[in-house]
């Protein structure tokens, strides 16, 4: 059962040449060959991270710039680990890329530290202000913009779905990562929202992919009713390991992304990366064509997907309410 909705993105203001920058990009013709850089914290071979390049490169194509035309793309994988991105921005740097895309706040901190003269758009980044990537939504300055996905305003209302769906909800377990600024802003929107819902919180810091395993066993020992995971490249590289964690701890999860919940979380609420991923093309399509990213916009979604896993509920005997059901974008079964 499904309903699918596009994002409707906000912004779209006219793009302003830049007078100072880049001369060059506008100088040389259309079928010029530009290099596109993608700096990505996933494992390449990963399905999901699959989707998300060919998204981005048939929406390019839509707009004109194709490998076998004017555009050679330059893919960088962290593999999971994101203390590589760092290198791996400056590898693109040294390529001289006319354009950096980067996915999350780790490889976004990572791009604008190598460089800030080479543009950098943001495909999908919580919340690119509390990170200090941009200035304001309307005119971001300095060379990032992008997306915004509202991941932190969104973080209060998964949680009131994960209650709507466990009324009896008392204790839940939060994943996070200090060393990631949106997770950071998402951790305390759930810390505000938990006492008003009755919901005592128990915390672990990720900070290597081995940490999951210690995680769900200290949840299972805090009688952890339900899993809550804030999006930071491990989790979400690792997501499959996260679920089957939780599969046999027997504690349901919701997360952000429908990746999550098609791995075998209970639901997911929110943005469609893949989406964001496509209207990151328009971003990179301007640019090359001599936009300024300081005067772009970011834009943010306003519509989002509820994905309810209703075999994995089964699994864990428990019963969504047919309201929610009714609510759901996909349900799947």
């Amino acid at each position: 059962m499904r309903r699918r909705e596009l994002i409707t993105l906000l912004g779209g203001a006219a793009a302003v040449p830049s007078l100072l920058w880049p001369i060059a990009a506008r100088a040389q013709g259309p079928d010029r060959v530009r290099r596109i850089g993608v700096l990505l914290p996933y494992i390449e071979s990963d399905s999901q991270a699959q989707a998300r390049a060919s998204a981005f490169q048939a929406a390019l194509g839509e707009r004109g710039w194709t490998s076998s035309r004017n555009a050679a793309f330059e893919f960088r994988y962290a593999e999971g680990q994101p203390d590589r991105l760092p290198a791996l921005a400056a590898d693109l740097v040294r390529a001289n890329v006319a354009v950096i895309v980067t996915a999350g706040t780790e490889s976004t901190d990572a791009a604008r530290k190598a460089t800030t003269a080479i543009p950098i758009v943001m495909a999908a980044v919580g919340d690119p202000i509390a990170a200090g990537f941009i200035a304001n939504l309307a005119r971001p300055g300095g060379n990032v913009t992008g997306a915004s996905l509202l991941a932190t305003e969104l973080t209060a209302k998964r949680l009131e779905l994960l209650k709507e769906t466990l009324p009896g909800l008392t204790r839940l377990a939060v994943l996070w990562s200090a060393a990631n600024a949106s997770v950071i802003q998402k951790f305390k929107q759930i810390q505000a929202a938990a006492p008003v819902l009755g919901v005592q919180l128990h915390t672990f810091e990720l900070r290597v992919p081995g940490d999951l395993e210690k995680s769900f066993e200290s949840a299972a020992q805090f009688g952890a009713q339900a899993v809550m995971t804030t999006e930071d490249a491990i989790q979400i590289t690792y997501r499959a390991r996260l679920v089957d964690l939780a599969k046999r701890q027997r504690i349901p999860v919701v997360s952000e992304f429908g990746e999550f919940a098609r791995a075998g979380a209970l639901m997911s609420y929110g943005p469609s990366i893949l989406d964001s991923f496509r209207h990151a093309a328009g971003y990179v399509d301007k640019i090359l064509n001599g936009a300024t990213p300081a005067d772009l916009p970011v834009e943010q979604p306003t519509r989002f997907e509820l994905i309810i896993n209703l075999n994995t509920a089964k699994a864990l005997g428990l019963t969504v309410p047919p309201l929610l059901l009714t609510r759901a974008d996909e349900v799947i079964e």
